[in-house]
């Protein structure tokens, strides 16, 4: 099977990036373009079959939101029994005659027509195709595919729409312009449904997926803006999940928000791609592209000129470009004590490196408003060692009283080191220098340290700390990094660490 189709990434990231996006029940970008737009190239068929399977259900719930094309058939019926109105003049008439019986008027919806049999039809060969993929070729997400499009099928054959091979020649002449432009919502389904029809694999039965003639290739910075719109979301509610002071729950990242740069004036607007907020303020503009491998976008005067225009009219300093093929970079703009940002993986793109990259990207963003945040992410990775205290107590942070005291220093280093000699990530005791005393008298020095002024560094009643332990960060023990956050005299929360080796 040759397909020309070049996407500049992995096709598996690809297919990750396009069941991402499926996720999302109402994105609306199609991922459609003409193929002699693109270049030529070769990729493997279950792939390719994964898309179209995609696309077409995603086409199709589109449908089932907006409602299928259908015929109103009127019948009437006369009996007791009957469904509908009473046609009066003509039950008066029935009595007329003698006969006492009403007449009903039943109206049937008809969902069996050409442009649903079509998608239908497409529906059972790419059935077809799945089952027959074999194993060692077939993408690992396939059965799950099988099983969204096969549900599809289905729901259409409840409704009463069936198709034939016998009419595949008109099948195939259906046309998205043939349609009321009311039904233009019929784009993705129909569309995907004549790329599948087109192939030749129709009337060899059991030959297997021999040829599939493709006439559309991926629009990737579609795909990418939705597809990273996604990873937004999702990255951010995973930070929600480690929040343990509920600081994040007004945080959203919303996709193309309008920015009315008029007041009282909507007919000027500006769409950018994502928006990273907190209630009425905003954190970062984000601006996702498909930008090809190795050139820095805001080298690009357009984009960068959007991009400041974003950042003005939403009143942020923090900016960034999120691509998937430059590497991670950062730019300070002059005189304007802003940040442009380019979030990209270092090295060759997968899904997983740029969702990495991304979530450390939004925890830099939002650690500058909650830094506690960076101790929670710490903890989520690694161990929280004091004594006697669990994840559940980290809501009590603020409290200098509380369970993350530094009042006296001497227990709290105790209750470090206990925490994690105790613990089945954690070495003995005995295998510490002087039973774990060097590193107790480290802890006390740090939590007694003072400023240039000879103040201390960490007052205690100001002050609280989330010790953190990771095992394979030291070729030896492990580290300790101790998480200092301190209340300031504005009211504001600010926070230092401090990382020694466990020896």
């Amino acid at each position: 099977m040759s397909v020309q189709i070049e996407p500049k990434v992995d096709w598996d990231d690809v297919v990750r990036m396009l069941l991402t996006v499926y996720e999302i029940e109402r994105t609306q970008s199609p991922y459609g373009i003409p193929l002699d737009e693109m270049t030529a190239g070769g990729i493997d068929a279950s792939r390719i079959i994964a898309i179209f399977a995609i696309n077409y259900v995603q086409g199709l719930r589109t449908i089932n939101r907006k409602g299928f094309i259908r015929n109103l058939e009127i019948h009437r019926r006369t009996g007791f029994d009957g469904i509908g109105s009473i046609d009066m003049s003509q039950t008066l008439l029935n009595q007329a005659s003698g006969n006492p019986e009403p007449t009903w008027v039943e109206t049937q919806a008809e969902y069996s027509n050409l442009v649903n049999e079509t998608i239908h039809m497409a529906g059972k060969l790419l059935l077809r195709l799945l089952q027959q993929t074999p194993h060692e070729q077939a993408h690992p997400q396939q059965n799950a595919l099988f099983s969204i499009v096969y549900a599809e099928v289905q729901q259409m054959e409840e409704l009463g729409v069936q198709s034939s091979q016998k009419r595949l020649g008109a099948y195939r002449q259906v046309l998205l312009s043939n349609l009321p432009r009311q039904r233009h919502y019929y784009r993705r389904a129909l569309h995907t449904s004549r790329s599948v029809l087109a192939s030749t694999l129709l009337g060899q039965a059991g030959s297997g997926p021999e040829e599939l003639l493709v006439d559309y290739a991926l629009s990737m910075n579609s795909l990418f803006e939705d597809y990273t719109q996604r990873v937004l979301s999702r990255t951010l509610g995973s930070l929600e999940n480690i929040d343990h002071l509920n600081e994040l729950e007004t945080v959203e990242c919303e996709a193309e928000p309008p920015i009315y740069p008029f007041d009282g004036n909507t007919d000027a607007t500006y769409y950018p791609d994502h928006l990273l907020t907190d209630d009425e303020e905003t954190l970062a503009v984000l601006d996702s592209k498909y930008y090809r491998e190795g050139k820095n976008p805001a080298h690009e005067s357009g984009s960068r000129s959007r991009m400041f225009s974003y950042a003005y009219l939403t009143a942020t300093e923090r900016m960034a470009f999120l691509c998937p093929l430059y590497h991670r970079t950062s730019l300070d703009v002059n005189r304007a004590g802003a940040t442009v940002d380019i979030v990209s993986p270092d090295g060759e793109f997968t899904c997983e490196s740029y969702e990495s990259i991304i979530r450390e990207y939004l925890l830099d963003v939002l650690t500058e408003s909650y830094p506690e945040l960076k101790a929670f992410n710490a903890v989520n990775g690694g161990m929280l060692c004091l004594d006697n205290v669990t994840t559940e107590d980290l809501p009590l942070i603020e409290d200098v009283n509380g369970p993350f005291s530094i009042a006296n220093p001497s227990s709290f280093a105790n209750k470090i080191i206990s925490a994690i000699t105790f613990s089945t990530r954690g070495p003995n005791k005995l295998d510490l220098e002087n039973g774990g005393q060097w590193t107790k008298s480290r802890i006390k020095e740090i939590c007694a340290k003072q400023n240039d002024e000879g103040r201390p560094k960490y007052p205690p009643d100001r002050t609280t700390c989330i010790p953190v332990y990771d095992p394979d960060e030291n070729e030896a023990h492990g580290t300790i990094t101790l998480f200092f956050i301190r209340q300031e005299e504005d009211s504001t929360r600010t926070m230092e660490t401090e990382t020694r080796p466990l020896l």
